[in-house]
């Protein structure tokens, strides 16, 4: 089935280029239009290398080449519209994508110790949006990145019974993240063609184990056909953008503090429960558990003193206080794992962090990096955690519940995953930073 879907995928690749390209030599009335988006359909494909890990002392995959196939649908606010946003000028007109992707990893083979098979990643579908942004163009070239995030699909995830090494992916359901560098060139006035190197991670952001993550990298070519761009625009922006940048003057911003507070809960899955299910437990007899790994609840809230200093960018410096419950468990679960030093547990844990937000209109991009004041998790805490938390995260803000936002969070201990966070919060005071003119 993946196969006739990724040939199906690159024919309407094809079919889409071959449109936009015949359409200059077709006869036909064009409605010099002034529509506020431009609009325009592509696809893409590409070959991409998963990242190998060791793993009970020997590299995991043992064939980690794929391919990555998508189809998308972009919307760019329109140069030659003089109602445009602040912050697509601020931003030089983004581009907003939608899109579905299969990243096939039908190919990839993993395999550790004296496992009488080999196991696999299978197939990886991901719905997902994007922002892309050009730092450079001009009238043929253009050059700049964009970000992905979305929901994937496994179709082979860990199972005990026939996948026992698939320690990338632990279950079905995964977060999917991408970043990419592109360069590409105008082929004809509707007609984009691209390259670019792009980074792809699925993770069930320790919702589930095992949780690695299938990290992979390669280089992607892309194609999209605009569908309604002006013909005063000629399909090249370069010469308008530069224009409408240039009368394009920034009010001077008016800096203020606020106070960000929010309310979190996150949810994850013990590491000890997970290694003793993994090490500990009879081969023969952990490959009939059918049963999941408990998810437990993490309540967390923090109070954060932000900057705003211009119209896209937050900072500032905050504290976060979290209850864990479940932490009762680990004390049990340590000595059923054999671990015979006494270590201390608390339900209670304190960090500090830096924070940053990026706006974008009624979204954001949240992230911050920081570490604990106080922290007592046991033998995991001491070994498999360190003290370095980071977490990234949308945030969406309603026009009609200003000043309260909704969004989640990824926070993790320096890479390595600990939970999934839905976030709510609100932005206290409007506190003016700029000096009154007396």
């Amino acid at each position: 089935m993946a196969q006739h879907l990724r040939k199906i995928l690159l024919w309407l690749l094809l079919s889409v280029s071959s449109a936009c390209l015949g359409a200059e030599d077709r006869d036909s009335v064009r409605v010099d239009s002034m529509p506020k988006f431009i609009y325009s359909v592509g696809g893409s494909a590409g070959m991409n290398h998963l990242l190998n890990i060791e793993m009970r002392g020997e590299k995991l995959i043992k064939r980690g080449w794929g391919g990555n196939y998508s189809l998308f649908v972009n919307s760019q606010a329109n140069p030659l519209d003089s109602a445009i946003s602040v912050y697509d000028r601020v931003f030089g007109f983004p581009t907003l994508e939608a899109g579905v992707q299969l990243m096939d990893y039908s190919h990839v083979r993993m395999h550790t110790e004296d496992t009488p098979y080999m196991s696999r990643t299978g197939y990886v579908w991901a719905a997902y949006v994007a922002f892309r942004r050009d730092i450079y163009r001009n009238r043929r070239w253009s050059f700049g990145y964009g970000l992905e995030n979305g929901l994937s699909f496994c179709s082979r995830p860990y199972n005990p019974a026939n996948n026992v090494d698939n320690d990338l992916i632990g279950q079905n359901l995964s977060l999917y993240f991408g970043f990419g560098l592109h360069a590409a060139y105008r082929v004809t006035p509707q007609v984009e063609l691209g390259l670019g190197f792009e980074y792809k991670h699925n993770s069930n952001s320790a919702t589930d184990r095992p949780n690695k993550g299938s990290n992979s990298y390669g280089l992607t070519m892309r194609a999209r056909c605009d569908l309604n761009r002006p013909e005063s625009d000629k399909g090249l922006t370069y010469h308008e953008r530069l224009r409408q940048l240039q009368r394009f003057k920034r009010e001077p911003f008016d800096t203020y503090m606020y106070l960000d507070i929010d309310a979190t809960v996150g949810f994850r899955t013990l590491y000890e429960e997970w290694l003793l299910h993994r090490d500990h437990t009879p081969a023969d007899v952990r490959a009939t558990q059918t049963e999941k790994l408990s998810i437990h609840t993490v309540w967390s809230t923090g109070i954060t003193p932000m900057v705003r200093y211009n119209q896209v960018h937050a900072s500032g410096l905050g504290i976060e206080y979290s209850f864990a419950g479940y932490l009762a468990r680990s004390p049990m679960i340590e000595k059923q794992c054999g671990v015979e030093k006494d270590y201390r547990h608390s339900k209670h844990t304190l960090y500090i962090a830096a924070h940053h937000e990026v706006y974008y209109k009624q979204m954001s991009l949240a992230m911050s990096l920081g570490t604990y004041l106080f922290r007592q998790h046991g033998w995991v805490g001491d070994q498999n955690e360190p003290p370095v938390v980071e977490t990234v995260g949308i945030r969406y803000y309603p026009k009609f519940f200003k000043p309260f936002y909704v969004g989640y969070n990824v926070k993790a201990n320096l890479g390595k995953a600990y939970a999934m966070e839905l976030k709510v919060g609100l932005h206290a005071g409007h506190w003016s930073l700029k000096k009154k003119k007396k």
